[in-house]
């Protein structure tokens, strides 16, 4: 048993580390950055309002926004307005609200015939596909089915009969997608599959927009979706921030109340919570984050954050994590290291909140002090 379980840990920090060469392949090249917590040579800090330069699009139903130390690079504005078209582009390719998506045709055509897709959308689904076996089923693209059966498809949830959800099930599972990656061709093995980007797709964008713009020689930035999907490179110009980019973690359902602050180092960062997208029935409230191994809405986290080399994996594990509760995560972060996690969720007895760190680095986490009297 302990020589499975060494293998099972050897091929899941194989399969992250083959999936960060690939979409953070920066992260494996020197690097000629100053010491962390230390601005470039002929850079001073001034004033936070001074030093940012923001460029945002709304796409993917959300804002994206990209933040640039001011005066730092050449032709930074427009640099941030071709890294957004990339994730314009990627939303024409992936979002199932748009019909002629390649993610669209395979939904509608997939169970008949092969479907041609572009590369990033096959690159997309390969990652997708490993993601489900790294996770044991936890993530799943094809949880679309469930989604539609929840309402939360239409975001409008309801409550699905017995029926409904055993045949959502019946077509859930990344075995049903049918990859020819030779002729960049998808098929899918039964009618009723769908293939649904929401727990992956703002990630994924990010890794291709953060890739563009350090081809072109912007190497320090914060980019973000909707704030729940962050990839960031190099150093924020304050000498308070002391290396990296700081971000806040908010009260998953209380946006007002700030519980600490993440410190990212070239990484990319997924939140998955239900504050924003649940309903209520029979006094009980139901998250949107649908289990795809049962069927039904993940009930025992309030919200799980990734942080790891790419922003399209970090978006994976952390709606992984949620769907796990906090005794899955644990076992599934055990035998994976090199991914730090927190997690939220309620106390099994008392109710309280509880806010635990998985695998951190020596200053990833910064908990808000509190002042008492």
């Amino acid at each position: 048993m302990e020589e499975d379980s060494a293998a099972s840990m050897s091929a899941s920090r194989l399969t992250l580390r083959s999936w960060w060469e690939e979409l953070a392949p920066d992260l494996f090249s020197p690097r000629s950055n100053e010491p962390d917590g230390q601005p470039p040579a002929g850079v001073s800090a001034s004033q936070p309002d001074s030093l940012l330069l923001s460029v945002s699009r709304r796409a993917m139903a959300c804002e994206f926004e990209v933040l640039l130390n001011r005066g730092q690079f050449d032709n930074d504005v427009s640099r941030c307005v071709e890294a957004l078209d990339k994730i314009e582009h990627l939303e024409h390719l992936l979002s199932v609200y748009k019909p002629r998506s390649d993610l669209s045709q395979v939904n509608r055509w997939g169970s008949g015939r092969s479907v041609p897709v572009e590369f990033e959308t096959m690159q997309l689904l390969r990652l997708a596909r490993d993601m489900h076996r790294l996770t044991s089923g936890a993530f799943d693209l094809t949880a679309g089915s469930l989604s539609e059966a929840w309402g939360f498809a239409r975001r409008q949830g309801k409550m699905p009969t017995e029926a409904e959800i055993v045949h959502a099930l019946g077509c859930c599972g990344a075995e049903k997608i049918e990859l020819d990656e030779l002729q960049r061709q998808v098929k899918l093995s039964q009618p009723g599959v769908r293939l649904n980007p929401g727990g992956i797709g703002k990630g994924f964008a990010l890794d291709r927009a953060a890739r563009h713009l350090l081809e072109h020689g912007i190497d320090a930035f914060m980019l973000h979706g909707g704030s729940s999907s962050i990839v960031a490179r190099g150093d924020r110009q304050l000498q308070e921030v002391g290396g990296g980019w700081l971000v806040a973690l908010k009260h998953p359902w209380r946006s007002d109340e700030q519980l600490g602050t993440i410190r990212l180092r070239n990484q990319g960062l997924g939140t998955s919570g239900s504050g924003k997208q649940f309903f209520h029935f029979g006094g009980k409230r139901y998250s949107h984050i649908i289990d795809p191994r049962s069927g039904r809405p993940a009930q025992e986290m309030m919200s799980a954050t990734v942080i790891g080399g790419s922003g399209a994996v970090a978006d994976a594990l952390a709606t992984a994590l949620f769907v796990l509760g906090p005794d899955g995560a644990r076992e599934l972060c055990e035998q994976l290291p090199e991914v730090s996690s927190i997690l939220i969720y309620s106390h099994p007895r008392s109710g309280s909140l509880q806010l635990e760190v998985l695998n951190p680095t020596d200053d990833l986490w910064l908990p808000r002090v509190r002042h008492t009297e």
